[in-house]
């Protein structure tokens, strides 16, 4: 591995440039969703999202030269960590963020690090460190400061359950993510395990859509076409593109570290369009997650 991080070039200007603008997209998306759900019921969203995400990756499989299903063996595996890390993250983030606003809720789901260390610990046979201790505390703190009374209502029973919701997003996430490490190497190309996972996420999140929010009309506006194109085109296909280039030409910790900036785009974006207020303790529980998110990506 030394030898091959010392034959890797430097990463050139446009890699960066494609890091940026997936950042910037990515936050952007938490604002333009929330706006969307005004016309939508989540799960709804998440369904069309999904399916229209797989529509495009399955036209860009014939571009990029990739195929549809992964190799035997390993179907099952993806689509569970897919349930998990698709489904699960962005169903339970999509029905929290109806109440939460958008830069709060991608904050807490990007502390997916804070719950990914006991997991990682228990299931893939991880040890603690005292940087990803470290890391996961200052996350910790900050989701305590976070929940303090001044910055939340806890005599709101759809605002505690919306930042539940979220917090339990991010503990989706992090169980994914943990059992894809356990499972080590993967022989399944990283474009196909992306169209498989969004496709398993789509075929089990539409039944959920259907019995849940069946008497919920869709309003199709604009608004509404343009969020679900954005999806679709940009923050699945453009993105995923641009994230894979980047692996390809620096180390995963490092891009990490980058998209560690998404949520923080998400909130400043959030504040400039939707009015969601910056407070002093707002801006310090967003100080101690990101230096948390940042420590455990360095560890």
């Amino acid at each position: 591995m030394a030898n091959e991080a010392m034959t890797r070039p430097a990463p050139g200007a446009a890699v960066y440039a494609q890091l940026a603008g997936m950042v910037l997209f990515w936050g952007a998306n938490w604002p333009l969703m929330k706006t969307a759900l005004a016309d939508i019921g989540p799960l709804t969203f998440c369904t069309l999202r999904f399916a229209g995400a797989a529509a495009v990756l399955a036209l860009l499989s014939s571009v990029l030269r990739f195929p549809l299903l992964p190799q035997r063996g390993e179907r099952w595996p993806l689509a569970i960590i897919g349930l998990l890390q698709v489904a699960g993250m962005l169903d339970l983030s999509a029905i929290g963020l109806r109440v939460v606003p958008p830069g709060r809720a991608a904050v807490l789901a990007y502390t997916m690090q804070m719950w990914a260390l006991p997991l990682g610990v228990l299931l893939a046979g991880e040890r603690f460190t005292k940087w990803r201790v470290a890391g996961a505390l200052l996350t910790f703190a900050g989701v305590l400061v976070f929940f303090n009374p001044a910055l939340l209502d806890w005599s709101d029973t759809q605002v505690l359950l919306g930042n539940g919701l979220l917090l339990a997003c991010a503990v989706s996430w992090a169980l994914g993510a943990t059992l894809y490490r356990r499972h080590g190497r993967w022989q399944t190309s990283f474009w196909t395990q992306t169209f498989w996972m969004i496709a398993v996420s789509a075929v089990v999140t539409a039944p959920l859509a259907l019995g849940t929010e069946h008497a919920r009309p869709i309003h199709w506006t604009p608004a509404l076409s343009t969020v679900l194109a954005f999806n679709w085109l940009v923050a699945t296909g453009l993105c995923y593109w641009w994230w894979a280039k980047s692996l390809t030409a620096m180390p995963a910790s490092q891009a990490g570290q980058i998209a560690c900036l998404v949520p923080i785009t998400a909130l400043l974006l959030s504040a400039a369009f939707l009015g969601e207020p910056l407070t002093a303790g707002v801006l310090i529980a967003v100080a101690l997650i990101g230096a948390g998110i940042v420590t455990t990506m360095r560890a």
